[in-house]
């Protein structure tokens, strides 16, 4: 599915959007040098806003997929996760509508010289409008007018991404996906193949480690999407910053990002000498801050340069499927 991108508008000039899975995004450009990270370590879980009236299961699934990431993650923010929807038709009830607005506006504005006044249209047209229109969204944003910048995580409609038969229910996976954009943000800037193909990565990985799913399940099921882009010669060399990319290129957001970014990022676990996922979590990330995700991924994977990763893995993806496959057994936690 192509990524929808959100016009500036009211409000949004410090208020950037990350990726999600399927959902409306924007994304801040991902720039090899290092920079001062938007988050940082907190104490305690995110707080969590929910739209009164929307099942309360579907903040239960949500909470389980963050809570997975954030135990393994580790704790990252300030964070704020915003969740709203509803089943049917019917309008929102007008009292739960107008908490939410306040809610979210005396949280929006505290501490900044914006205007409760300016922030309720915004947040209407941000929230209420998606949740009416019964479109469904996820994806990170935040906040760095702050002092300390704050991060939102935000679920609209993700009823509509749920069905029966999975044995791990969606919401869970948007979860996983989600916080980890806060983990990686906590760090530093990374190109969209990385920050992406990581969070999707980290769906399989979290639930493999919890024996819920072999890892393979869904890295196989997305790997003909990532070798189906290569016919049209583009690589994850071009998705390094969605937001400076041609419409050429954009247009294979999914494929790129996504699906090869997944995959590069287990064969950049792979090709470290102890193959641990643990390991980059706990070294390469940190070494993204000090150096920059170039410099980083040269010295952590003991290589020239970018190049020569971005060579190496377009020669893993001719390989037979088999042997794709076979480098997710010898990851190590």
């Amino acid at each position: 599915m192509r990524m929808k991108r959100r016009s500036a508008c009211l409000l949004t000039t410090t208020l950037l959007f990350i990726g999600c899975l399927s959902c409306a995004d924007d994304e801040r450009a991902a720039r090899s040098s290092p920079k001062e990270p938007p988050f940082i370590k907190v104490e305690g879980p995110p707080t969590y806003h929910v739209l009164e009236g929307y099942d309360p299961k579907w903040q239960a699934y949500i909470l389980e997929g963050i809570e997975m990431a954030r135990a393994y993650w580790g704790s990252y923010g300030p964070t704020h996760v915003w969740i709203g929807g509803r089943e049917d038709t019917q309008p929102i009830d007008a009292a739960s509508k107008e908490a939410f607005i306040t809610e979210y506006c005396r949280w929006r504005t505290a501490g900044t010289e914006r205007t409760l006044e300016e922030c309720r249209p915004y947040v209407t047209e941000r929230f209420i409008d998606v949740v009416e229109s019964d479109q469904p969204e996820a994806y990170l944003s935040w906040v760095d007018e702050k002092p300390q910048a704050e991060a939102e995580l935000v679920f609209l409609n993700v009823h509509e991404w749920y069905h029966e038969e999975d044995r791990i229910p969606d919401p869970v996976l948007r979860g996983i996906h989600e916080y980890t954009h806060v983990f990686q943000m906590g760090f530093g800037t990374m190109p969209t193949w990385m920050m992406e193909g990581g969070a999707v990565f980290a769906e399989s990985w979290l639930i493999h480690l919890q024996g819920r799913r072999p890892l393979a399940f869904n890295l196989s099921r997305i790997m003909p999407r990532a070798k189906s882009i290569r016919d049209t010669g583009l690589t994850i060399a071009d998705m390094e910053d969605i937001d400076s990319a041609s419409e050429d290129v954009a247009k294979y957001h999914m494929q790129l990002a996504y699906d090869s970014g997944a995959w590069a990022v287990a064969y950049l676990i792979h090709r470290s000498p102890d193959r641990s996922v643990a390991r980059y979590r706990d070294v390469f990330h940190p070494m993204v801050t000090e150096l920059g995700w170039e410099e980083a991924l040269s010295r952590y994977l003991d290589i020239e340069d970018k190049q020569v990763f971005y060579a190496e893995f377009e020669r893993f993806m001719d390989l037979p499927r088999a042997e794709q496959v076979k480098i997710l057994d010898e990851l190590k936690p």
